[in-house]
């Protein structure tokens, strides 16, 4: 499953890299792409794109379709609702309802059996640290990262699958879906060893476009009720040290051996400081978020405390029908769960390789490493390495950029006179042309005169061979007839005469034939010119415009 994807309206901004803690991000041609084999689930590369051209995969297509197909669906929700939505609790249960949920649960109720569940592991594990593993992102971080790290995960389901696993039992002929402000749970519910109880997942922000797509008549809707029984105090759950607070286990600044880690970087560093062995606590409650509350899946613009106080106002809430189905189950509940390490291999390289990539981007020496992240990464040696590993490119170095404007100027500014060169150079071609055009027009109106006098020299020459032909026939007639001859003419200058005529026809027609040859020459050239102007044309239109 591709979790997060990259639309064609990126700008190659590198606010994603930037954003995401682990660097699980490759850039190819400078459009950034997840590499889902190391990716937390996080959200933090949706938050920081500020054009949204991160997209999440959305399972409500599917859920929509189970509902069209008449399959009983259940809705389970997180308990950070309040402060996504302006609705009371009733009437989001009801809107739920009216998209076609069968039955409707708050995950806060699952979220205090987990709570229960830590209070006995901290009362029971002594001297081991413990890392809390409601959060899936926590879990993606220590599996694939710090792999070493997996023996000190709470082996405890999170809220989401206790809730899941609860409404299995109670409705098994039921498709599940999550409906929360977290992305990560979309792997939690496709892991190898937690798959099976949630059958989709949605965020607060898809479950929006969906209200939006069927109109919900929010005034018409009843005040609806949660088909669990009522949770209290573990509705503070997505509120910053909300397992600690359900769970009674009271965070301990004085000694640091029970605290409260949120947001990508602080965790990292925490889990290091416990890998290297400089920190050592008993309990550590970890979020990559700040709370759930503030989760990528939220539609609210409004700071953490605002959201924190909405979710806390509905600790009292009465709004549970009781849910005499899911208490009956809970015999049957297990909550263990199993991890399994999954390390990012990632090649290293040796510093004479990171420094031979470093020059390639102008940086000669330790000074020159300036540390901008302007790349989106934190160092330029880490920068250099990921180049190394192919996900990252040379060319997102900002400095590296800007040292080459100088000779790109240059480059623009040779360009330009060559530019500049050319358009004289067509212009002159233009005025040739015109020129040439000029000519050729005037060649053709001459050809065509030509032509025609050749045509009526020709036509003069039979006719005159013709007539010289006729007056001696007619002669030869009239004396043959015994007729006075008007001419007298002997014999020998009569057959002079015929010879003469006899050559001038002939002549005549050599010279027509000619005259036919010389039209047809000269007719070809005309149209030969014709055709170098109609070819040229588009070529003049072109250098016009």
């Amino acid at each position: 499953m591709a979790l997060i994807s990259t639309n064609q309206d990126c700008r190659k901004c590198y606010a994603c890299v930037r954003a995401c803690p682990v660097k699980t991000i490759s850039i190819s041609d400078g459009i950034p792409e997840i590499i889902e084999e190391g990716c937390l689930g996080c959200g933090q590369c949706v938050l920081a794109c500020s054009i949204g051209a991160k997209i999440v995969h959305d399972d409500t297509p599917k859920v929509q379709r189970w509902i069209l197909e008449g399959q009983k669906v259940a809705a389970i929700v997180a308990p950070s609702y309040p402060a996504s939505f302006d609705w009371t609790a009733g009437q989001l249960i009801s809107s739920l309802r009216y998209l076609g949920f069968s039955t409707v649960q708050e995950v806060a109720y699952g979220a205090a059996i987990c709570a229960k569940e830590y209070g006995k592991l901290f009362q029971e594990q002594q001297d081991k640290t413990i890392i809390s593993t409601a959060c899936p992102a926590v879990v993606q971080l220590v599996e694939k990262h710090m792999p070493s790290l997996t023996k000190y995960l709470a082996p405890i389901d999170s809220p989401m699958l206790i809730q899941a696993k609860l409404v299995k039992l109670a409705y098994p002929d039921h498709k599940i879906v999550f409906i929360g402000p977290c992305l990560a749970k979309k792997y939690e519910a496709v892991d190898i060893n937690t798959r099976g109880y949630v059958d989709a997942v949605i965020t607060f922000k898809q479950l929006n476009c969906w209200f939006n797509q069927r109109e919900i008549p929010w005034e018409e809707l009843p005040e609806g009720q949660w088909d669990n029984p009522r949770p209290e105090l573990a509705r503070t759950f997505p509120i910053s040290g909300g397992l600690l607070k359900t769970s009674g286990v009271v965070e301990d600044v004085a000694t640091m051996d029970i605290v409260v880690v949120e947001t990508p970087r602080r965790c990292i560093e925490v889990l290091r400081a416990i890998e290297s062995g400089e920190f050592t606590p008993r309990f550590v409650d970890m979020l990559v978020c700040e709370g759930c509350v503030m989760g990528p899946g939220m539609i609210s613009d409004k700071p953490y405390m605002v959201r924190a106080t909405k979710v806390a106002n509905t600790v009292k809430a009465e709004n549970n029908t009781g849910g005499d189905k899911i208490t009956g189950v809970l015999p049957k509940l297990d909550v263990k769960r199993k991890f399994t390490a999954r390390p990012v291999l990632k090649k290293t390289f040796s510093d004479e390789e990171v420094w031979r990539m470093l020059k390639e981007t102008g940086k000669q020496t330790p000074k020159d490493l300036i540390n901008c992240s302007a790349c989106g990464y934190d160092t330029c040696w880490e920068k250099a390495v990921a180049c190394l590993q192919g996900v990252a490119e040379k060319e997102m170095c900002l400095p590296y950029l800007l040292r080459q404007i100088p000779s790109l100027t240059k480059s623009l500014m040779d360009m330009s006179n060559k530019l500049m060169l050319s358009m004289e150079s067509i212009n002159f071609s233009t005025l040739t042309l015109k020129g040439t055009t000029s000519r050729i027009n005037c060649k053709n109106q001459h050809l065509e005169e030509l032509i025609k006098e050749t045509n009526i020299i020709a036509k003069n020459t039979m006719e005159l061979a013709d007539t010289v032909l006729t007056m001696v026939s007619q002669y030869q007639l009239s004396v043959s007839g015994q007729e006075s001859a008007k001419l007298s003419l002997t014999n020998g200058e009569l057959e002079e005469i015929r010879r003469i005529a006899d050559q001038s026809r002939e002549q005549a027609e050599k010279t027509t034939a000619a005259f036919e040859e010389i039209a047809n020459i000269l007719n070809n050239l005309r149209e030969d010119s014709v055709v170098i102007l109609e070819q040229e044309k588009p070529s003049r239109l072109s250098l016009i415009h």
